[in-house]
């Protein structure tokens, strides 16, 4: 199987990075290619996403969760995958590691659709987790930005 791997640190305790993670139906807000991510109930969720003129349909459950530690999931339809979000506390602030797995079902798509998706699962989920941190520091400069006014009064 496809692995796509990423570490990030998060200017934000682990405890908020974990929730805004966690806030799953919120994506499309992070990644371009997220064009709905749809709760089916509070663990189960339909994504769709479109890349390189295609649009792709899987569901995903989360198997795992150990607030605000990690995170694991795996599809129930559409391309299989497998996935896992572990949460550290480390000087300034919380470091992320994401892996995802990824099985395409036969040799023809592998050699097809498995060219581009790697890079396009890559790109995914480096946008999420770029924008998640430039939310952070933005909620970060407004709270600072507030709480000096307030102290200014």
């Amino acid at each position: 199987m496809p692995v796509v791997d990423h570490d990030m640190l998060f200017p934000a305790n682990q405890e908020e990075v974990f929730g805004m993670i966690r806030r799953v139906d919120e994506f499309p807000r992070y990644a371009d290619a997220v064009e709905s991510v749809t709760p089916l109930d509070d663990k189960t969720y339909r994504w769709q996403v479109r890349a390189n003129g295609m649009v792709f349909h899987w569901d995903v459950t989360i198997v795992d969760e150990d607030p605000p530690h990690m995170i694991r999931w795996q599809s129930l339809s559409g391309i299989r995958n497998t996935g896992h979000y572990r949460f550290s506390s480390v000087p300034g602030g919380t470091r992320v590691q994401l892996t995802i797995e990824y099985h395409l079902p036969t040799r023809l798509l592998d050699k097809t659709v498995g060219r581009v998706a790697k890079p396009i699962i890559h790109h995914i989920s480096r946008q999420a987790f770029e924008r998640i941190r430039r939310s952070l520091i933005n909620d970060r400069a407004l709270e600072s930005r507030n709480g000096s006014s307030d102290s200014e009064t």
